[in-house]
Order: C-alpha cells, then sequence, then structure tokens
C-alpha cells in the first residue's frame, strides 16, 4: 500500500453538498486515488493559479468524460447491451471495456493475476471508479508507443512506483514521502501516442451465434491524425485537449519547488456536450466528484470548442433564372486533428437548411429534427451521402453506419463488421496512400463525390465537403436563407436500440436520456438574404467569406483577408454598411488582439496580424459581421 501523510485529507476534500462521492483516498498496490494527488497538486491562490484563476489539474478533470469515464451511464448501459446479446462472452466484454473506463480497477487485476475484470468489481470500489485518473495515465511507459501492440488498451504499467511528468530537474523527496511514488522526466507524456493506447481500438466482430469471424476499427482518431498535416507541425493530441499555459506556473502548494512552464491545462475538451449536461443533471445518482459550477465550465468550453475550433462553414448563392432555382452552395472544412466527428461512431453531425420566402414562409427544410432531437425524414436504415440536394427528404449527414456480417445496419458494437458508410470529415492533409488507410478510409457515395476531401484533380486531403442545393423559387422575390451545422454526440437511433433491454443500468441510462432532450447543438449558423432577379442572376457579391491567413504558420506577422457582402443585396438590412469585428483568440478562448472593430461598406479587406510577444500556438482568428460568423485557425511558430 502506498504510504501517504496523515495530514488531514478531509479538511482539504470537503464533500460537496451537491456531489455525492469525494475525490477517493483510497490506495492498491499500483495505484493511488486522485484524492491524494490533490493535497499537494491544488490551487491555494498562489500554487495552481493563474491570473487569479484555479488551475489545478484536479479543477479541470473532474468534470470532463475522462474523469467521469468508469461512471459514464451510457457507457454501461452499452456493456450491458452487449452481454445482454452475447452473455456467453460476459467475462471477455467486461474485461475489454474496463482497460481504457477504468484503468485502474482492471491493471490492478491483472497484476493480481486475475484473467478477467468485471462490472461488478468496479461498482464496488471507489478507486476503480476515479476514470482515466491521475496516477494511470501518468505511469504509462512509452515502450510499445506508436504500435499496434499498443492498441486497443494494451498500455504497459509496471510496479515500480515511477510517475512521468514533463518537467526534469525534479526533486522527488517529498512526493515519495506523501504518495509514494517518484517523479521522472519524461518527453512521451506529451505525445500522441500516449491517448492512442486507449484511443484506437479495435474490437472483434461476433457473428449471431457470437463466434469471433474479424475485427472491426471502433475508434481511430490517432490514425486518422497520423494521415494528417498535423503530425509534421508537431501539433499533438494534447496541443488542443490539454492547451499550454506558458507563464510560469507553481504547481505544488507544498515544498519549495521552481515555478514551471509551460504548463498542461487538464481540460481534456471533445465534443460531448449532450453527456457532460446529462452528468451535469445526474450528480448525486452516480456519484460524480465534480459540482455544477465544474460541470458549467467544463460545457463552456466544449460549446467554444465546437463552435470556434472545430469546423469552418462558407456559402455562395445564386439565382438560376433560366430554371427559375435558387442554387446554394456549402462547404464545410473540418480544423480538428482527426475526422469529425470522431471516436466511437454513435455521433454525427448534418445540415440543417431552411428557405423563407420573405420572413416566416417555410418554402424548403432539411435536417429539421423533432422535439426529442430525431432527425426528421432520415431514412430508416442510414442517409446516404449527398453531393445535390433537391429534395426535403434529403439530408446532409456526416457519420459513421456500420453493418453486421449479414450487411445489416447494427447498433451492437460486437455485430460491427465493417462500415457501410463514413463520411466523417476527414483533417487536412488526409490521403488514401497513408499506410493506415484500410482502417479509416472513406466509405460509400462519398468516395465518388469528387469535392469530398478533394478538390477536381487536386487529391492533397482539403479536410472539407462541398454540398449544394437546389430550390425551386419565384422570380423578384425576396427570400431568408438559414443554414445550421447540427452536432449530436448520441444518435436518438442508439438509445432506442437498447430502450427495450431489461437491465438496470440500462433503464438508468434511459431515464436520463428521457429528461434531457437530445437537441442537436449548433455548431455553426449563417442567415443570408438576397432577392431573386435576372440582374442580380450571380449573388457571390453577397458572399460572405473569411481566407486562410498566408503565411500559415507564420512568424511573428502574418495577413488575413476578408470580404464583407453588399448590403445593397440585403433587402432586411438596414443602411450600406455593416459591423464588422475581427479579433485573435487563443485556444483557451481568450481574446489576444482586435484587429478589426467598426461599421465596413461591402468590399475586399486585408489587415496584418503581428504576433510579436506571443507564445507559439494554435490561435483562432474570428470575423463577425452583422449575423454572419466565421473562424479561422493559425499557427504561430516560433
Amino acid at each position: 500500500m502506498k504510504l501517504f501523510f496523515t495530514i488531514s485529507i478531509s479538511l482539504i476534500l470537503i464533500r460537496s453538498a451537491f456531489a455525492q462521492s469525494i475525490l477517493p483516498t483510497g490506495t492498491s498496490t499500483l495505484f493511488s486515488g486522485s484524492g491524494n494527488c490533490v493535497l499537494c497538486h491544488k490551487s491555494n491562490g498562489v500554487a495552481m493559479t493563474w491570473n487569479g484563476k484555479d488551475v489545478s489539474p484536479i479543477t479541470y478533470w473532474r468534470s470532463t468524460m475522462m474523469g467521469n469515464s468508469s461512471k459514464d451511464p451510457l457507457w454501461r448501459a452499452m456493456v450491458a447491451e452487449e452481454v445482454n446479446n452475447f452473455p456467453q462472452h460476459q467475462q471477455m466484454i467486461e474485461t475489454t471495456c474496463t482497460k481504457c473506463h477504468s484503468p485502474i480497477g482492471f491493471t490492478q487485476a491483472m497484476y493480481n493475476g486475475q484473467n478477467y475484470y468485471s462490472m461488478a468489481q468496479l461498482k464496488q470500489d471507489p478507486l476503480a471508479n476515479d476514470g482515466v485518473s491521475c496516477t494511470a495515465c501518468h505511469q504509462i511507459k512509452k515502450d510499445n508507443f506508436g504500435t499496434q501492440q499498443s492498441y486497443s488498451g494494451n498500455y504497459i504499467i509496471h510496479a515500480d512506483s515511477i510517475l512521468y511528468g514533463p518537467y526534469d530537474n525534479s526533486d522527488t523527496t517529498l512526493m515519495k514521502a506523501v504518495v509514494g511514488y517518484k517523479a521522472k522526466y519524461s518527453s512521451h507524456i506529451d505525445q500522441s501516442e500516449l491517448c492512442a493506447s486507449c484511443h484506437t481500438l479495435f474490437t472483434p466482430t461476433l457473428n449471431a451465434q457470437g463466434n469471433t469471424i474479424g475485427s472491426f476499427p471502433e475508434q481511430t482518431p490517432y490514425l486518422e491524425w497520423k494521415n494528417s498535416i498535423y503530425p509534421s507541425q508537431n501539433i499533438q493530441c494534447q496541443s488542443c485537449h490539454m492547451p499550454k499555459i506558458y507563464d510560469p506556473i507553481k504547481i505544488s502548494g507544498m515544498g519549495s519547488f521552481p515555478d514551471r512552464s509551460p504548463f498542461w491545462l487538464h481540460t481534456f475538451v471533445g465534443g460531448n456536450y449532450y453527456m457532460l449536461n446529462l452528468l451535469k443533471n445526474n450528480i448525486d445518482s452516480l456519484g460524480l466528484t465534480a459540482e455544477p459550477e465544474h460541470f458549467d465550465s467544463t460545457i463552456a468550453r466544449t460549446e467554444y470548442s465546437l463552435k470556434e475550433q472545430s469546423i469552418e462553414l462558407t456559402s455562395a448563392t445564386k439565382f438560376l433564372y433560366d430554371e427559375n432555382k435558387l442554387q446554394i452552395k456549402l462547404y464545410i472544412k473540418n480544423l480538428t486533428g482527426h475526422k469529425i466527428p470522431t471516436g466511437i461512431p454513435f455521433r454525427r453531425m448534418w445540415i440543417h437548411l431552411k428557405v423563407e420566402q420573405g420572413i416566416g414562409n417555410v418554402v424548403f427544410e432539411s435536417g429539421e429534427w423533432d422535439a426529442t432531437g430525431k432527425i426528421i425524414d432520415y431514412n430508416s436504415d442510414y442517409e446516404p451521402h449527398y453531393d445535390l440536394i433537391d429534395a426535403e427528404n434529403q439530408v446532409q449527414v456526416y457519420e459513421g453506419v456500420f453493418v453486421n456480417d449479414q450487411q445489416q445496419v447494427t447498433y451492437t458494437l460486437l455485430r460491427a463488421a465493417e462500415f457501410i458508410k463514413d463520411n466523417r470529415l476527414p483533417p487536412q492533409g488526409f490521403t488514401t496512400t497513408h499506410p493506415s488507410y484500410d482502417s479509416i478510409k472513406i466509405v460509400g457515395n462519398a468516395n465518388d463525390d469528387t469535392n469530398f476531401n478533394r478538390y477536381g484533380t487536386y487529391q492533397g486531403g482539403t479536410g472539407g465537403d462541398s454540398v449544394t442545393y437546389l430550390i425551386p423559387v419565384i422570380p423578384n422575390t425576396p427570400y431568408r436563407i438559414t443554414v445550421e451545422v447540427c452536432y449530436q454526440s448520441v444518435k436518438t437511433e442508439l438509445v432506442d436500440h437498447i430502450r427495450g433491454i431489461n437491465h438496470s443500468d440500462i433503464s438508468k441510462f434511459v431515464n436520463m436520456y428521457d429528461a434531457l432532450p437530445n437537441i442537436p447543438f449548433i455548431m455553426k449558423r449563417e442567415v443570408l438574404d438576397i432577392v431573386t432577379d435576372v440582374e442580380n442572376e450571380s449573388l457571390t457579391a453577397n458572399k460572405f467569406y473569411l481566407a486562410q491567413n498566408y503565411p500559415n504558420p507564420f512568424n511573428p506577422t502574418t495577413k488575413i483577408r476578408f470580404v464583407i457582402p453588399a448590403s445593397s443585396l440585403n433587402p432586411f438590412s438596414q443602411g450600406e454598411g455593416t459591423l464588422v469585428s475581427l479579433k485573435v483568440y487563443d485556444v483557451l478562448g481568450n481574446e489576444v488582439a482586435t484587429l478589426v472593430n467598426e461599421e465596413k461598406p461591402a468590399g475586399g479587406y486585408e489587415v496584418m496580424f503581428d504576433a510579436s510577444g506571443l507564445s507559439s500556438g494554435i490561435y483562432f482568428y474570428k470575423l463577425n459581421a452583422g449575423s454572419l460568423v466565421e473562424t479561422k485557425k493559425m499557427i504561430l511558430l516560433r
């Protein structure tokens, strides 16, 4: 058992009035609960404090999906569903699923000589329920990094009580005395391969009789990242999901240690907006250690990431007077380092497009949803990928859809044999010649779409897709076009699939789900107002455009170009000018520069951004012009 000071940890870990459980302080041969780490690594106004804010790892981590991985009610429900389908494989299923959702419980059980680890054991052990915890990640060895042997939860942890960190010249005397571990510097703690051990998962494919007949790439964010522009730019998973503070930070409230820089914020922001809200609503019944304000903070960062750091949306409209049709071209570009959506293929992103004659009279709508969040007109099996949409029952949905060995769409992961559709937007630089392409390939109609991840003869991996809408309209008539890019981290069809299964974990999740409508999160929204007439046959002057900065990466200056649409083409606008703002933000959402903040007439503009005084890293520049908004990413490399 790990030894630690008997200083009254209970004074530090005061039980919240909102949270049912405190941070665990238990120990085992290999692990120590996060409640022990917080003894030193907590904010006290000086240590773990930045600009007056608490930046301690525990404060950010405890309300993330990582911190709650073992208590995630959807995960528990899915494990129960798989066991219900294949009870003869219960030991294999529960052992496999706890490798990454309860690394402490699973790894300790294997160290103790067990061949299997069960959900029943997990539920009885507070330490095992510490999620993807401090002493799990920080003990992982780099021995098999980046190899197939490391995937699917095959990380390596030894019983040597070494915690790896990003700082050298560490005096570990105090840590050894307090929690029984020795801190050791290793650069691998900031490498994507650390994340890859769990976020590259291949699951066995079973037939209806429960026999293994193959394997399936259940989630592959790491391989998607490898097949992108980002590894060559040294942009790791942690660069976005654990953004850095470059100001020196005092990392321990005990002892006399030097301030450290950079400091990695343990935000672990993803796209799981819905599940974070569900967790927040059920803190007591799930026994979570985070309080509502912790979840509010994580949810706000998730909202910002989805809205400002994930995709860019551009649009162009044209009236085809000889056909009396309105042509709307939309282009969506992936700004992330992996597919979007990524991870488990129960997530989706889609386009909701509505055209109104004047305001309020809807003449066309594709991609709307009902009160439960279910997409109206979504095909019973799946919606194919489209390049052209000219009917309301056609919806552009970016998703992965898999089938069993009988080519039937299924939501049971162990029946997944292959994708029948995968048009999730790839990252920039994604090519069909990458060694791992067979595990992350584009599947379905998107393969024949000449503007999906390519442009004409250019096959270099644009990370984007263009879709065209053709809509019958009346000449010389004003129309309002509303475009929304919607995101759902839990498909409604998945919940329908498990709803009728009699199991306490499934019933618990379904009840929580039904109490929180699964309304999609709106990642981007544009409103375009046009008039259809021959004189304005081409409405490209009404196009709102923000160009990629050049050069990019840059040091220290770069040029940003943008186009403001002509308000004279907008029958709903007031005046000829548009209030325009162009601002630059860091990855935390902090504003670092205002480049434009004034009313401007329609036209093209360019501004220079001087990043002198800023640290290397990823920045975002955001253009607002009336109701139009666009964001792009740029990289400062010193």
